[in-house]
Formats: structure tokens, sequence, C-alpha cells
């Protein structure tokens, strides 16, 4: 039990900036366990995500757009900006136009181009775009929760399919501990969080399956995407796959409002 909730803890440090103030210890368990743990820290940020935008919907009279936009930078924020940054370092690189072992080292680099900038407004544009005109159609509050579970639910599903574009990183240093039997793990959890969603809200169930064949088809065509491109899986990479797949989310949801009304 210690190594669950120590592993969960770290996964809390390493993907939120929700304060911790305890040294975990890495090794083989914690490692392993964070790796499960990560669909319990989507629930974590989806919970956090949507209690927020019920006290703001329900207690004050504040307009959708204001809505929209502090519920986007919230999901940003509370991830103290690790996959934007991904998202940015991934667009740098893969807009650079150069071979792979040239785009991993672009993606190294600390300097922010032209190319990170315009793909992360890009991405937040059309986020936020989605997200104003889903809440304008008076949407179900327990969609807000599910994403989050669901896109770390298949960052852990990428992070141990995925091929290792390096030995070294963040990527790396899970892999080196955790193996396919964790990713099953994490899918399970993942799976059972939100069985617990649509069964407390049982309104959201077609929705939900919905979104998952989405997340799916987002993952396979993500892992052809960095191998072909960035010679596999990095930090940045699955980085770059939460905030595209959320914004992917984001997109199903819009859509089904739009044009499905369900």
């Amino acid at each position: 039990m210690k190594a669950v909730w120590s592993g969960f803890l770290l996964s809390v440090q390493f993907l939120t900036v929700i304060p911790i103030r305890k040294q975990i210890d890495w090794n083989d368990a914690t490692a392993r366990w964070s790796v499960r743990t990560f669909p319990l820290v989507g629930a974590l940020i989806g919970v956090i995500e949507a209690v927020t935008y019920f006290m703001f919907s329900s207690f004050s009279s504040l307009s959708p757009l204001f809505l929209a936009l502090s519920l986007m930078w919230l999901s940003i924020w509370i991830a103290g900006g690790l996959h934007a940054d991904g998202w940015m370092d991934v667009s740098d690189a893969f807009f650079s136009y150069r071979d792979v072992k040239r785009r991993q080292e672009i993606m190294s680099d600390s300097r922010v181009g032209a190319f990170a900038v315009l793909s992360i407004l890009f991405l937040l544009s059309f986020r936020f775009l989605f997200m104003f005109e889903t809440i304008c159609s008076d949407f179900d509050i327990f969609l807000i929760a599910v994403i989050p579970v669901l896109s770390r639910t298949a960052m852990a599903w990428l992070l141990i399919y995925g091929k290792r574009a390096k030995q070294t990183g963040m990527a790396a240093a899970f892999r080196e501990h955790a193996d396919r039997y964790d990713a099953h793990v994490a899918m399970i959890i993942g799976s059972c969080l939100l069985a617990c969603l649509c069964a407390a809200h049982f309104s959201v169930l077609k929705t939900v399956i919905f979104l998952a064949c989405g997340t799916i088809f987002a993952v396979f065509v993500a892992r052809l995407f960095f191998e072909k491109q960035f010679g596999g899986i990095t930090g940045d990479t699955l980085g770059a796959f939460v905030e595209g797949v959320e914004t992917w989310l984001w997109c199903m949801i819009w859509l089904l409002r739009s044009y499905v009304m369900v």
C-alpha cells in the first residue's frame, strides 16, 4: 500500500502543480505505480475543473465566455504548463522539416521558436471555440471530469506501448521500470473511474463511449505519427499528445452537441 500511495503522490508531483511537500523515493515500485495511477491524477484534475466550473456557473452571473476561458486556462495551469511546453517543443521540431535526429535535438532546446507560438495559439484558439460553444449549449458538467481521465489513461498506454525515441529523458526513465502490465492496470483503473462517473450520471454513458473510441483512435494515430516523425516517444511527445487529445475530445463533444444533440 505504501508503494501505491508513493506512486500516486509521485504522479501528482510530476503531472500537476498541486503542492506535495514530500520527498518520494524513485525506485521500481514507485515508478510502476506512478504510471498505473496516471488515470487517478486525471480524475483529480477533472474533479477540480468540474467543481470550479460548477461554482462559477451556479453561484455567479459570469458569462459563458468567461467560463470557457477560465476553464481552458485552468486545465493548462493545473498541469504547470508541462503538456503545453511539450506541444510547443514538438511543433518547433516538426515544422523544422529536418531529419529525426535533428528534430530530437530541437525538442531538447529550451528556446521557443515562431512555429511553437503559432501552434499553441492555433491549438488553444480552437479548444476555446469548442468549449465556448459547448458551454452555450447547456452540456453535462460530468464530461469535464471525463476528459482528463481519458487523456491521462491514454498517456500511460502510449508511454508503455510506444517505441522509445532515446535512452534518456522522462519517458525513458519510466520505461526502465514499467512494462505492459502497468499499462493494462492503468487502463483498468481508468475504465473503473469512467464506469463510476457513468453510474453516477447514466445520461453521459453514450457520450463517454463515443469519447473513449475517439481517444483510442487518437492513441494509434499519435503512436504512428511520433514514431515516424521523431523516432518514437519522448516526454515532449507525451505532453503534446495530452494537449492534442484534450482539444480533440472537446471537438467531439462540440460536434455531438451541435449536430447530434445527445
